[in-house]
């Protein structure tokens, strides 16, 4: 027997991954057969006198161009035998791999039968729980609002010890553990390493930094401040290390406004490595 020229087995080595040597590659021609097959299953209910109505496992949400006279996953609950209900009706699937099969439906969203199996209804007494939490949710989401902006109207113009200590403290929470490494490596503290509560050794660098922010004086901690938010411009990406630091950045822009000279430590440090891979002295020309 000839093979038609849309079936996969016409090319085996264009589909080498298809089992089915016989499966239509042409859609049209595909949609043709499928709709053949629906309408050859569907004759005998026919001429018994019913007209199967048509269904696809598809959820209705997905679709975008719905077909017309077609119910979709989610319009219909699937029923185990004929009279399970008095809604129930013959359908047909007339899409995908399950394309002409028979099996029976509802389709009414009251139905009092079906509705349990995809409506999921609360009790009397979960309702209440839910309206308690809700409830709870939205004193605590009012209540702290007004307590801030009450707070708000308090603060002095200028800040407080206490208060000075909470923002830096809270600042350096928010940098992350590779940010807080640096800024341990910036002041030469040491990360000591602390047992778990699993059993391992870490860097507690929060616990760490609060002790040493609460011995700090008022200028070393004004200062401390401001290294907070420089310290992630020492980070250098891996896949660009050779990339120069943005003059926007807040390393930068402090350096121009305290009048330090980037591009000449820079220079003096690249005169430094360059000298010491090659074994020479800082003031030796770089290798070309």
């Amino acid at each position: 027997m000839q093979v038609p020229p849309q079936a996969s087995a016409s090319n085996p080595l264009l589909f080498p991954e298809i089992r089915n040597k016989s499966l239509c590659t042409d859609p049209a021609c595909y949609q043709a057969k499928i709709q053949a097959l629906v309408q050859l299953r569907v004759e005998p209910l026919v001429k018994e006198g019913k007209t199967p109505v048509q269904i696809s496992e598809s959820p209705s949400w997905q679709v975008r161009s719905k077909a017309p006279n077609t119910l979709y996953e989610g319009q219909y609950r699937r029923a185990k035998r004929e009279g399970e209900c008095p809604q129930t009706q013959a359908a047909v699937i007339v899409d995908g791999h399950k394309a002409g099969t028979i099996l029976r439906i509802c389709a009414d969203e009251n139905c009092k039968t079906h509705r349990q199996f995809s409506h999921y209804e609360i009790s009397p007494q979960e309702r209440e729980q839910r309206r308690k939490l809700a409830l709870a949710i939205r004193v605590q989401k009012e209540s702290r609002s007004r307590i801030l902006q009450t707070v708000r109207q308090k603060l002095p113009g200028a800040l407080a010890r206490a208060d000075f200590e909470m923002v830096a403290l809270d600042y350096f929470r928010r940098l992350g553990h590779d940010n807080h490494h640096r800024l341990f490596q910036v002041y030469g503290w040491e990360e000591k390493k602390t047992k778990t509560s699993w059993g391992g050794k870490s860097v507690d660098h929060e616990k760490l930094a609060a002790d040493r922010v609460r011995a700090m004086t008022t200028a070393e901690l004004n200062r401390f401040a401001i290294v907070c938010s420089l310290v992630s411009d020492l980070y250098c990406p891996g896949y660009s290390a050779a990339e120069t630091l943005s003059k926007e950045a807040n390393l930068m822009r402090l350096a121009a406004r305290y009048k330090v000279n980037a591009t000449k430590i820079t220079s003096k440090v690249s005169a430094e490595l360059s000298a010491k891979r090659k074994g020479g002295r800082p003031g030796d020309a770089p290798p070309k």
